[in-house]
Formats: structure tokens, C-alpha cells, sequence
């Protein structure tokens, strides 16, 4: 995991949801394809393909969509497409662009709509039953797996009966997560074993960079991003751990802030953290998450959007309309006027586990992990979320409320898009949360951390959080607390 120094930058359209990158994309590809050049588009969702392609079929812009959905294999037909370029714009997914040889992308431009994942941190709890088929083909020594080398060939044959399996050409009796174990392995991924717990369980973790984009994105002629941020984000951190620099794509529209009147209302009081610890905990024949939307749900005069981690088992399925969390690209709620955000992005302690390996590996700094790892996990999302309603249309007049998670979330919105929201605490006020037993974040804490990520100096750092010089640096320099 060294890291490379490349010349080439990745250029970066940054804009508001709804503020027109796509439209700035296919006004722009006319000229691009007249004057001979080669464009790959990589989306993240089948949705977001679907969603591109009728735009491009009504503003004529000729284009090939190359997906799993016409029955053949994903990777070979669109390398086949790169290598004889008979079309000069390919619509697919980004996962497809991983899987193919990154030399092919030699001579076209890409484009990735949306920040590309680069890192995850998968963490398994191996039962005794699953752990001794894991432990069986490994050898574990200073709580790290390897495979052994007598076996190397019998696991590989195992993982492919187990893909094959996965569509249904073959019949495999290794599990889901042993599966993943072993592929981590078998492509020299560290993985790690945690000490047995009372019923036996072992949870076996790693950290899974997804490596192969820095060659994808270094081969291709031009690479340009799309997406609403990347400051003090894992792409951003990672991208220039690995040398990229940044410079503004030609597909950037013009700047703009949403019009709408937009009061915020936080879930957790000032200076407290959103989590699921605390959202599940028990009051009252209830959990915490359903006694806050029955008070949401009391102040909204509509069926408000919802977005909720898998952990909300709420009970008023009826009167909100429940969105997925990967709503990035989705349009068809831009009628909805309100929307309620419970969903967390703190690390667990495995994912601390993960981020300390990172740390170490790259010799940065603890704390500007673990905040690119909110921005990615929390604050990004929840931007995605609340432009999915009207907010994003300029002829929108209502005002637009929006239920959020905590004073994080809120610092973010109104850092990038959201200036002008009115904050209104008083649902904080209403729910019976107590207080940290530790020592309360401070309020700014992500936001300082995140703008360190993106090397801004101390002193324009203190300017724009109010935050004292020497309190950024003790933050900069300090260990990352219990």
C-alpha cells in the first residue's frame, strides 16, 4: 500500500444536488464526441443508468449501455467495447469499470457520477461451527490470518465454487462470510481475528481498500468526478495519500445555494452524539427512535421522508414514506416538503480497529481518519438525503423542515449547501436523552478535523469555525481519546 506519485489530476465538478452536473455533462458531450473523443460515464446503481439514459435519448446524444441486464458477462463485453471504440459514450456502472483491465482506459475520458467507494472495513462474527471451516485452511499468529500455504489451491477452488454458486451455476457449502474471508486472503488483504468471546464467537475483520481505482483513475486519459462534496472525505484523504492532486472539471455548473426556507430541527441536544446505542436504548416500553418520530410525526403536517439504518424497527410504517439509504441520484421524492435522517456513521470499535491499521500503514493521523470516515458515513449521506426533497427545485415555495441527527449534521448542511437554514432545537428538548458520560465533542470538532484532511491552514481554519488556534492544533496533535 505505498503510496504513487502520479502527474495526472482528478478533476472534480463539486455542486449542489439538483444543481445541474448532468445537464453540464450532456451539454458538453456533443462537442466532446465531434472532436473524436472517447467518454465512459460509471454510475453507481442500474437506477442512476436508467435515470442518465432517457436524458441523453432526449437531448440526442447517441450512447451504449453496457450492464448485466442483456444477459451477458458484464466485464468481457465492456472491455470489448473499450478496446474497438466503435461507440465514443458508454454508460455503466462503476462497479463494471473495476473488473476490467485499467490499460483499456487508456485513450477515454471517464467520468464517475458520484464519489466512488475506496475503502470498507467488513467485519464478520464467525460462530464456532463457520469459524472451524475458517481456521481449518488458515494459521493465526499475532491475531492475524494467513492461509496456509498447502491450501492456498483448495481455498481457491472452494471460492470459485462459492461465486459460481452465487449465480447459480454450481453448488457450494462455504458460507457467505467465510467466503469474503477467504477472497480477502486470497488477495493478500490483512485480516484480522479478535479474541474468543464468552459464547465463542470470533469476529474476523480487515481493511479492504479498493485499490484498484488509483490504477483505473492514473490509465485513463482524463478522469472527472461528480458529486455534491469530497472535502474531508476517504476518497479525498486516500486520493492524495496516493498522489493525486485535484483541479476543477469542465462539467462543473454554475455555483448555487437551494432558495427554499429551511428550518432544521436536531434530534440530540447540543454537544451530544447520534448513535444507535442511544436511539435503541429502552424508554418506557419503547425505544428512543420510536418515541422521536411519534414527536417529529406530531409537528409534521405531511407523510415526511424517512431514512433510517436497518436498527429502526419503527412502528409508524404508515405515516412516512421510507426511502432507501443509498438515495443518491434519486429524483421522484422532489415533492416532499419534510424529511427525518436516523441514521448513524460513527466508527465501531472494529471499524477503530480498521482506521488505526490505516493510520499506521500511511502514517497519518488518527483523528483525520476517523473524520473522513464521518464525512463518508454520515455527513455525505445525510446531505444526499435532505436534497432528495424539494428543496432542490428552484420553483419550490414551501418551506422545506428537516428532522437531523445531531449538531454535526447540522454544521454540515449549512457549511455547504444550507447557509441560511434557521436551526430550531426544541425537539431535543422534548426527548428524554442523557447526558455523555464522557467528556462532550465539541461542536466544530469533525468540521476542524475534516478541513485538516484537506490540508487547510490552522489559521484559515480558526477564521472560518470560530475555533482557537491553539485549541486546532491540540486537535491536530493529539491521540484520539477511549
Amino acid at each position: 500500500m505505498s503510496c504513487i506519485t502520479h502527474i495526472k489530476p482528478i478533476y472534480t465538478a463539486i455542486a449542489a444536488p439538483g444543481a445541474g452536473k448532468t445537464e453540464a455533462l450532456l451539454s458538453n458531450l456533443p462537442a466532446i464526441q465531434k472532436a473524436g473523443k472517447l467518454v465512459v460515464l460509471a454510475l453507481p446503481t442500474l437506477d442512476l443508468i436508467d435515470h442518465i439514459a432517457e436524458r441523453a435519448l432526449h437531448a440526442s446524444v447517441p450512447f451504449r449501455i453496457v450492464d448485466h441486464r442483456n444477459g451477458e458477462l458484464v466485464a468481457p463485453e465492456l472491455e470489448a467495447a473499450l478496446r474497438d471504440k466503435r461507440e465514443s459514450f458508454i454508460i455503466c456502472t462503476q462497479e463494471a469499470v473495476r473488473r476490467v483491465q485499467p490499460s483499456l482506459l487508456r485513450e477515454w475520458i471517464l467520468i464517475l457520477d458520484e464519489v466512488p467507494k475506496v475503502v470498507d472495513y467488513p467485519d464478520y462474527a464467525l460462530k464456532p461451527t463457520e469459524l472451524s471451516r475458517v481456521l481449518d485452511y488458515t494459521e493465526e499468529a499475532s491475531g492475524q490470518l494467513w492461509i496456509k500455504e498447502e491450501f492456498k489451491q483448495d481455498v481457491r477452488d472452494q471460492v470459485s465454487t462459492n461465486h459460481a454458486d452465487s449465480v447459480g451455476i454450481d453448488c457450494s457449502t462455504l458460507g457467505t462470510s467465510a467466503a469474503h474471508i477467504f477472497r480477502l486472503l486470497l488477495s493478500e488483504v490483512a485480516v484480522f481475528i479478535d479474541q474468543p468471546q464468552k459464547d465463542g464467537i470470533r469476529h474476523v475483520r480487515a481493511v479492504e481498500e479498493f485499490l484498484d481505482w488509483w490504477g483505473i483513475l492514473s490509465f485513463a486519459d482524463e478522469a472527472h468526478v461528480l458529486a455534491a462534496n469530497i472535502a474531508g472525505g476517504e476518497f479525498e484523504l486516500l486520493a492524495q495519500l496516493h498522489g493525486f492532486t485535484f483541479k476543477t472539471s469542465m462539467f462543473t455548473p454554475d455555483a448555487r445555494h437551494y432558495t427554499s426556507q429551511v428550518t432544521i430541527y436536531p434530534i440530540m441536544p447540543k454537544g451530544q452524539i447520534f448513535s444507535k446505542a442511544k436511539m435503541i436504548a429502552d424508554q418506557k416500553n419503547n425505544k428512543l427512535y420510536d418515541l422521536a418520530l411519534d414527536t417529529i410525526l406530531k409537528e409534521t403536517s405531511s407523510k415526511p421522508l424517512l431514512f433510517a439504518n436497518a436498527w429502526v424497527r419503527h412502528k409508524e410504517k404508515g405515516r412516512v414514506q421510507q426511502v432507501q439509504m443509498d438515495c443518491r441520484g434519486l429524483n421522484g421524492y422532489d415533492s416532499a416538503t419534510e424529511a427525518i435522517l436516523l441514521f448513524g456513521g460513527n466508527p465501531s470499535p472494529s471499524d477503530m480497529k480498521g482506521l488505526e491499521y490505516l493510520s499506521r500503514t500511511y502514517g497519518q493521523d488518527l483523528q483525520v481518519m476517523r473524520a473522513a470516515f464521518v464525512t463518508t458515513r454520515l455527513l455525505e449521506p445525510s446531505l444526499q438525503a435532505v436534497t432528495r426533497t424539494a428543496i432542490r427545485r428552484m420553483d419550490n415555495t414551501s418551506s422545506i423542515r428537516l428532522y437531523v441527527q445531531d449538531e454535526r449534521v447540522v454544521t454540515y448542511l449549512r457549511d455547504t449547501y444550507l447557509p441560511d437554514a434557521v436551526i430550531d432545537w426544541s425537539l431535543s428538548e422534548k426527548l428524554p436523552t442523557k447526558p455523555d458520560g464522557r467528556k462532550k465533542q465539541h461542536a466544530q470538532y469533525d468540521e476542524v478535523m475534516a478541513l485538516l484532511a484537506a490540508q487547510v491552514s490552522v489559521k484559515e481554519i480558526a477564521r472560518r469555525t470560530q475555533v482557537a488556534r491553539n485549541t486546532i492544533k491540540v486537535w491536530r496533535s493529539e491521540p484520539l481519546a477511549a
